[in-house]
């Protein structure tokens, strides 16, 4: 159900000509990349630093967000 909501988004928001975000972790650190195709940015901050287990989980397997506030408050969500 959340793959179908993120697809929907991404969808609507290149539509829409908003920019697309994707956050992931590589190498233990949380990272994000415009979509499609730019290079990985690294925050600086360890995945193993958020508290919840649900978080890291999710960031994992990656989590798009559609525009650059919304990739701001998400950065802000799993960063601070």
């Amino acid at each position: 159900m959340r793959r179908n909501v993120a697809v929907c988004a991404i969808l609507l928001a290149m539509g829409l000509g908003a920019r697309t975000y994707f956050l992931t972790v590589k190498d233990g650190r949380i990272c994000y990349r415009e979509v499609p195709g730019s290079a990985l940015v690294d925050t600086g901050r360890s995945v193993s630093m958020l508290p919840r287990a649900e978080d890291r989980a999710l960031l994992s397997q990656g989590v798009y967000v559609a525009g650059r506030a919304a990739l701001t408050r998400a950065l802000e969500d799993f960063c601070s």
